[in-house]
């Protein structure tokens, strides 16, 4: 009986053993296809936006002066959206390459001057339609650049900002820019070796 006893769990082992390995490997399957549904979807959605980016260039080029000012203001927005939605479908990209582990963060020098006029850009006509006042500010004792990862730096941003537009009725949206001497928390390694740090509110 006792050894009867023993079977029978081992047996129930080796079957939990089975149904974990099975698991696994569905887990590992759905993993691949969804990366590589990922991949190609990405590609797929390159073609279209390509053209429409090479046409609404075209458009705010106005070679020919058909356009009024106002038009060729609004070719340059589609063109300028094209490529957020073009950056956006690199960063579906990269959810692949995080499940590989080959995401690098790519820091470069970014001028804030820069980073304001691309949100401006952007959120200002959202602004406008929305009769919204939108307002962007940069404290005077900031350096030129940011040394940071300009594409996430800016999609951080945006996300933020959209959900204020979206949930801004009346009144203002305001971006200011800062520095930092405190205010995160003591165990952030990266912020505690950084030379500076800056905050968004």
């Amino acid at each position: 009986e006792q050894k009867l006893e023993v079977e029978v769990k081992n047996r129930e082992v080796e079957q939990a053993k089975a149904a974990v390995e099975e698991k696994a490997s569905q887990l590992e399957l759905t993993s691949k296809y969804k990366s590589e549904f990922l991949s190609n979807m990405s590609h797929e959605l390159r073609t279209p936006l390509n053209s429409l980016l090479i046409l609404a260039e075209h458009l705010a080029a106005n070679t020919k002066s058909h356009l009024d000012p106002k038009d060729v203001e609004f070719a340059k927005l589609i063109h300028v959206s094209g490529n957020d939605l073009l950056t956006l479908i690199n960063e579906i990209l990269d959810l692949s390459k995080i499940e590989s582990g080959t995401v690098l963060v790519d820091n470069v020098a970014v001028p804030f001057a820069a980073v304001q006029e691309q949100i401006e850009n952007t959120f200002r006509h959202i602004a406008n339609d929305r009769k919204l006042d939108f307002e962007i500010t940069l404290a005077s004792d900031l350096p030129s650049v940011i040394v940071t990862d300009e594409m996430r730096l800016l999609q951080v941003m945006k996300n933020l900002l959209s959900n204020a537009f979206k949930f801004t009725e009346k009144g203002k949206v305001s971006v200011r820019v800062n520095r930092a001497l405190s205010g995160w928390s003591v165990e952030n390694a990266s912020l505690n070796e950084a030379d500076e740090v800056f905050v968004l509110t």
